[in-house]
């Protein structure tokens, strides 16, 4: 949900090259930073990614990623923006 905390995880920004949030996403958008729908599926397919990259497999993180993963292509499909 926001950008991940050094104090949390202090290793995480020598682990993840790219971070990238959803708070960050909300800002993007406010500021029209997503001229074409491939930048913000980039980025949102980048927080699952290192989201699994970071995490155990078996984590609640990854479990999260997974669900949200799933629920955004089927929106992303549902309404037509990528093929089924």
């Amino acid at each position: 949900m926001e950008p991940v905390k050094k104090s949390e995880a202090p290793d995480y920004y020598e682990v993840i090259r790219f971070p990238i949030d959803l708070k960050t996403m909300t800002e993007r958008l406010k500021n029209r930073y997503y001229v074409t729908k491939k930048l913000f599926i980039a980025d949102l397919q980048r927080v699952i990614t290192n989201c699994r990259e970071y995490n155990p497999p078996d984590s609640e993180y990854c479990k999260c990623a997974n669900t949200l993963e799933k629920f955004f292509y089927f929106k992303l499909k549902e309404a037509g923006l990528i093929d089924k």
